[in-house]
């Protein structure tokens, strides 16, 4: 599985967020044809929180996701093959693509502070929850709620099997309201440059929702600082416009490797 891991392995610490009734954008595209997907199960739990925010089969007959990270001169296009996770992030600087083997970056010389293979899908993981964790070998379990200002989400752990991605050792637990099973927060652990198992997990905080050809995607994404049931500073905030979601697959031209660009080959620790 291609996860993304987190914003720089210092950007932030746990947090954790009250959920509250969100409002929901309305985002429509025009339907093209109907989808063929790949039927699978799912634990109940998950399956429900799937349905709260669109359903699998849904998801499972996009091909391409599209949407704006950020504001001004710091925006980003960002555009996800879904069926490969060939990725191509454009910015006013640099762009960055994943053609389904090598990670580049082009121009060659151009500024960017850390690694490219790391950071080419961070986003797209994060804004794709909780769909991405339908994705195929992972392993699910139930663990203690999340209790913020005095109410409990119930949570479910996601974990890899060995060889998935380039991180199997990231953990995951998501974690929704009880009544309406919307997702409200994610809780991540980062192994990509250590790949050792650790519990130093960061927390999100999903809201601002909208609803684009019928799934339910982020708008912003807080993280924060977590502590006895409480929300603390927040640390990093994500915003996303101009999403788009649909059935036809981009053109695969799109993320063949420049001349000039220069590759950012997978290390042996990490992804």
């Amino acid at each position: 599985m291609k996860k993304a891991f987190t914003l720089c392995a210092a950007v932030l610490y746990l947090s954790a967020c009250q959920p509250a009734r969100q409002e929901v954008q309305e985002i429509t595209t025009e339907p093209e044809s109907e989808p063929i997907t790949e039927k699978r199960s799912f634990p109940e739990n998950l399956t429900k929180v799937l349905d709260a925010h669109g359903g699998y089969d849904t998801w499972a007959g996009m091909h391409q996701l599209s949407y704006i990270k950020g504001t001004g001169e710091s925006a980003e296009k960002q555009l996800i093959e879904l069926k490969t996770r060939k990725v191509l992030l454009t910015s006013a600087n640099h762009t960055i693509g994943f053609d389904g083997n090598e990670v580049w970056i082009n121009p060659a010389d151009a500024a960017f502070g850390g690694s490219p293979r790391f950071y080419h899908n961070l986003y797209f993981y994060f804004f794709a929850m909780p769909f991405v964790l339908s994705d195929p070998g992972i392993n699910y379990s139930d663990v203690e709620p999340l209790s913020v200002d005095g109410t409990d989400y119930p949570g479910i752990k996601i974990s890899y099997n060995e060889g998935v991605g380039d991180s199997p050792k990231d953990n995951y637990i998501l974690y929704y309201d009880a009544g309406t099973f919307q997702m409200q927060f994610l809780q991540y652990t980062v192994t990509y440059r250590s790949q050792e198992i650790n519990d130093d997990y960061r927390l999100i905080k999903y809201s601002d929702w909208a609803n684009v050809s019928g799934l339910l995607l982020p708008t912003k994404l807080n993280w924060y600082t977590y502590e006895d049931g409480k929300l603390g500073e927040m640390k990093n905030e994500a915003v996303f416009s101009d999403i788009s979601i649909g059935k036809e697959p981009p053109a695969d031209e799109l993320f063949a490797i420049p001349e000039g660009a220069k590759i950012d080959a997978k290390s042996g620790a990490g992804k």
